[in-house]
Formats: C-alpha cells, structure tokens, sequence
C-alpha cells in the first residue's frame, strides 16, 4: 500500500514531528505544504491530511489543498492542538465523508501552543508532543494502515 501524508506544521512544528513519527513506522511520503503545493498525489492508496488546529480549523493551506486536488478515496486525518477539550480531527472527518472520502482514521494530540492570548501565559502543551505521543501516533498508523 501506498501512503502519503500532507501537511502544514508551522509556529512549533508540532504536526511535523507528529507525522515524522508516522512515516517512520509506516514508511509513507511526506509532502510539507508550506515548501510544495504541486504535489501529485494520483499514485498513492491513501492520503494523511495532517494540520495543526487555527481558529478552531486546519490550517487554511491545507483546506485549499484539499479543494483543488483530487485524493485517493481512502484518507486519515493527523492534527495538533493546544487544546484537545475538541476533538477537531472528527470535524475534519465529518467533512470529508460529507465530501465522499472514506475515511479510515482520526488522531489528535496536544501540542505546544503559544498563539494569540496563550503567549501571555507561557503557553498551553509544553513539552509536547513527548515520546508518549509519538509513539502513540506509530502505534495509530500501524493499526490502521498494517
């Protein structure tokens, strides 16, 4: 099976390390959407959507991505938040089978966030995402992809 993972990982890079994580295990191709947006994606099986949380969304580049590419059918969601009280990666996956994709699986985990008021404060998510979390997002692509 072919796999890929696009994302955007910006202020900490927590998405990044997160889906770095992934391709480890699973050996999936990473298209980092702030360096490609000309990305081909017609050979691969599955597609990782994976994006840190902004304004309660994926980040805005992805969600053009994913209007302007055709996908594979079968797609997982990967997001980073600094609060995880909501389960973004659901709302992500709503609309993505409202969209016709199949989606195969969902992960959210913290991450370190400093955006807007949480600056203030020191922010939200130190130290994360940690080992346990990596090796929670290897053990996520390995149940749903292997």
């Amino acid at each position: 099976m072919k796999i890929a993972i696009v994302y955007v990982s910006v202020h900490h890079k927590n998405t990044e390390k997160v889906v770095k994580a992934m391709a480890e295990m699973s050996g999936a191709d990473l298209y980092d959407l702030t360096k490609n947006k000309d990305i081909d994606l017609s050979s691969y099986d599955v597609v990782g959507l994976a994006s840190g949380i902004y304004a309660s969304s994926m980040h805005k580049t992805l969600i053009k991505f994913i209007d302007s590419h055709n996908l594979p059918k079968k797609v997982f969601i990967v997001c980073t938040s600094g609060v995880t009280f909501i389960n973004y990666a659901n709302k992500m996956k709503k609309q993505m089978e409202d969209k016709g994709y199949e989606v195969i699986g969902s992960f959210q985990i913290k991450g370190f966030n400093t955006f807007g008021p949480f600056a203030l404060i020191g922010g939200t998510g130190k130290g994360r995402p940690n080992d346990t979390d990596l090796n929670d997002a290897r053990e996520f692509i390995k149940r749903i992809i292997m």
